[in-house]
């Protein structure tokens, strides 16, 4: 069972544009607040109904004394518990560890369709850290440190640098970090290769993935590969660090995804209503 969620909606001002609510899946180290900043309200005012939600200990979601336990599976329950509230299936949209946490949801719902933004691939985080570790050791290294010590103020000029592009405000970038919290350790084994992805493009729903070209944490060719293994369409943004949906041109990215919908999903629920209506 999963504890009490900290749980945010917004519905549209005006009409409707879809009729198919949007849930936000966050990352590791974070909760609802990285979508709540921004594209929580710009997807409502875009004709959404947007949901976001923190797992289990992060925000103020319940369960934070057992955070260190919290597995994949759990964070999927977390999932399957917001989705049940809306009665019918949803439009996902995940970053980084949300966007795993969609892929093990997938695996036994069914979703409208599905939004994976920086996301680790079906199997797992060896590949990328790998990536990292070779390239950017000072930044693998710091990432280790984050899990273990937490948003110390030692670790964010490199780790801000990863996280949000330079042209961010500094004082802006550094709130955000100060905000970071220490990720479940069997969540992170879990998607080391402990619970890998079993899904089929024959039962997938319509997906994106959007990454970051110069991401250092999920790298564009982690973006590419994630796409071509689970048949989905890709967009490399450029300018634009791995916490996508904080960074100073956040909206090219919020942009890129309503467009991507509109084409895979109004505009197919507005040919059906046509069809229906006839």
């Amino acid at each position: 069972m999963s504890p009490e969620l900290e749980i945010f909606r917004r519905s549209p001002s005006d009409n409707p544009k879809c009729k198919t609510p949007v849930v936000f899946v966050h990352g590791a180290f974070t909760g609802a607040w990285c979508w709540n900043e921004h594209f929580l309200t710009w997807f409502a005012d875009q004709g959404f109904e947007t949901i976001s939600f923190s797992l289990r200990g992060h925000g103020g979601s319940g369960g934070r004394e057992l955070r260190s336990l919290a597995s994949i599976d759990d964070y999927v329950e977390d999932l399957e518990t917001v989705v049940d509230t809306l009665g019918q299936k949803p439009i996902l949209i995940g970053h980084s560890m949300g966007g795993y946490i969609i892929q093990k949801y997938l695996e036994k719902h069914k979703a409208t369709a599905a939004v994976l933004m920086a996301s680790v691939p079906p199997e797992g985080l060896l590949a990328s850290n790998t990536m990292m570790a070779m390239a950017q050791p000072d930044l693998y290294l710091q990432m280790f440190w984050l899990q273990a010590i937490g948003p110390h103020t030692l670790l964010r000029d490199r780790l801000g640098r990863a996280m949000l592009s330079p042209d961010i405000a500094e004082d802006e970038g550094m709130i955000y970090f100060g905000r970071l919290e220490t990720e479940s350790h069997r969540a992170l084994m879990d998607m080391m290769g402990g619970n890998p992805v079993f899904l089929s493009q024959t039962d997938l729903p319509p997906m994106l993935a959007i990454g970051a070209r110069n991401d250092e944490i999920i790298q564009s060719e982690v973006v590419n590969h994630t796409a071509r293994r689970l048949g989905a369409d890709c967009v490399l943004l450029d300018d634009i660090a791995h916490a996508m949906m904080l960074d100073a041109k956040w909206e090219k990215a919020a942009t890129q995804i309503a467009e991507w919908l509109e084409k895979n999903v109004i505009e197919k629920q507005d040919s059906t209503s046509k069809k229906s209506a006839a």
